[in-house]
């Protein structure tokens, strides 16, 4: 009697068991192909286009491998429990019914999570501006897309909110270096300097970052409270644009105080008066304080 009960829970526990296994089996299996994938791109540029669309492909299987295993794996084991499935399924689905309204948001996110894949606007590694945040695609999935900011943070955004947004990794990065130059200065006599400098560091780069041949200076940009602004632009790779600035500001900093020309400053002239400054009193002054004595006397009577 005892042998009875107890052979056909252990056999199902059993059964239970290795469904389970199977089901990590499984995601593990997809994981390590995953990995091995990856492995054969993660030589190549942070940008190049192969390996953005490995990364971002490989976030988006890992994750539905999981939302299909796991499921199934439940399904199965309540078969083995001797639930009835489709009593439980026609309850499940009136209850998503329910559900369904208030899980509006998260349809929504899963919906445009799709849609932003298959449009390929959105890869791993892209340098993205979302509102006033910057930051660097770390990961892309059907629901949700996560962003590195510059200073660590990691910004979660679902997929249904990202409505607008800048891709920096497209095609191309512009390279814009402003120089504020002082008014006294000749600027006829600048400009060459600046287009000395960037034709420089234009020759000392690999050719596969650049997408112009040549820098351009260009001036004037602006008229400001103490400057007049030149500007040196070019483009390049994209995500190569903010190093080729950095060295592009150093190496004009450099030329400049080799040359003595001047990097202005905010300036304020401040003219002072003393009595002695002040103009004589005008006639029609004399008459206003002439009057002004009058009415003094006619209010004392």
């Amino acid at each position: 009697m005892n042998m009875d009960f107890w052979l056909p829970l252990a056999a199902s526990a059993g059964r239970i068991l290795v469904i389970l296994v199977l089901a990590f089996l499984a995601i593990k299996a997809v994981d390590r192909l995953i990995d091995r994938w990856k492995r054969q791109v993660e030589d190549l540029p942070p940008l190049n286009p192969k390996r953005q669309r490995t990364y971002t492909l490989s976030s988006l299987i890992s994750s539905t491998a999981r939302y299909i295993v796991w499921p199934l794996a439940v399904i199965m084991v309540l078969s083995e429990l001797n639930m009835d499935i489709g009593a439980l399924l026609a309850t499940a689905g009136i209850a998503g019914l329910a559900v369904g309204f208030g899980a509006q948001t998260l349809v929504r996110d899963v919906i445009s999570g799709i849609f932003l894949l298959f449009d390929d606007t959105l890869h791993v590694g892209d340098s993205v501006r979302i509102g006033s945040d910057v930051g660097t695609v770390e990961e892309v999935n059907i629901r949700l897309i996560k962003v590195r900011k510059f200073d660590g943070e990691l910004l979660m955004i679902p997929a249904g909110e990202l409505r607008t947004f800048g891709n920096r990794s497209v095609t191309f990065s512009r390279i814009v270096v402003p120089v504020g130059l002082s008014y006294e200065q000749d600027i006829d006599s600048i400009l060459p300097v600046m287009q000395r400098v960037a034709d420089a560091w234009v020759a000392e780069q690999d050719p596969e970052i650049l997408v112009d041949e040549e820098a351009s200076v260009q001036a004037i940009n602006d008229f400001a409270d103490s400057t007049v602004t030149a500007r040196i632009i070019m483009r390049v790779k994209p995500g190569e644009q903010f190093e080729a600035e950095r060295q592009l500001r150093l190496r004009l900093k450099r030329e400049f105080d080799r040359l003595g020309i001047e990097i202005p400053f905010p300036r304020r002239t401040i003219y002072t008066r003393t009595e002695d400054d002040l103009p004589p009193p005008t006639i029609a002054d004399d008459a206003s304080s002439s009057d002004a004595s009058v009415a003094e006397a006619d209010g004392a009577d």
